[in-house]
């Protein structure tokens, strides 16, 4: 029952029936008697993939709610206000941050230097921290993974630091000063 004051359309709280609470009972179960036989990382993993499907169809679920709670603004009303007038602004240049181009060379070298170096601190980590003997098969699959790391850590690292850099560069250039616009005057 809602209260005298209250709009009647509003988001409810979540509810479940007893046969919804059985099931996520009978699936806790499951996943732990899946720790008997699986390894905790491999069930931790199957807990985050259970608990991002479970929170996107909440999210969906919850969003369509709200939308069809929502209430339709009609085209006439829906821009009551009118703009200010347009006044005049002095131009200034364009700025070359909007413009699309390629990050040149730098960021090529960058990203194989960070491959090659994720590739082979990978291999020896793999070496130096294994217990026993270590085939070529696990040195490859720690390398690979290091390699793709370490490649796209200097990408991020590199490309974020030209385009911040460049940002910076741009800024700091003095802007010239627009032509001055002639004076109106008036006679008395």
């Amino acid at each position: 029952m809602g209260h005298p004051g209250e709009s009647p359309r509003r988001l409810r709280p979540p509810q479940f029936g007893l046969r919804t609470l059985l099931i996520g009972m009978a699936a806790c179960g499951l996943l732990f008697s899946l720790l008997k036989w699986l390894p905790p990382i491999a069930v931790a993993g199957i807990v985050m993939l259970a608990a991002t499907i479970f929170c996107h169809v909440a999210g969906n679920a919850i969003g369509t709610q709200l939308r069809g709670l929502a209430t339709p603004v009609p085209p006439a009303e829906a821009s009551p206000v009118r703009p200010p007038p347009a006044r005049r602004v002095p131009r200034v240049p364009p700025t070359a941050l909007g413009e699309r181009k390629s990050l040149g060379w730098t960021i090529v070298i960058a990203t194989a230097a960070g491959v090659l170096g994720g590739g082979l601190g990978g291999g020896l980590w793999t070496l130096a921290s294994s217990r026993g003997a270590v085939g070529p098969l696990n040195i490859a699959v720690g390398a690979v993974a290091f390699a793709v790391l370490g490649g796209l850590a200097a990408f991020g690292i590199v490309a974020l630091a030209q385009v911040l850099l460049g940002a910076i560069w741009q800024a700091l250039k003095p802007v010239p000063s627009p032509p001055a616009e002639p004076q109106l005057q008036h006679d008395q």
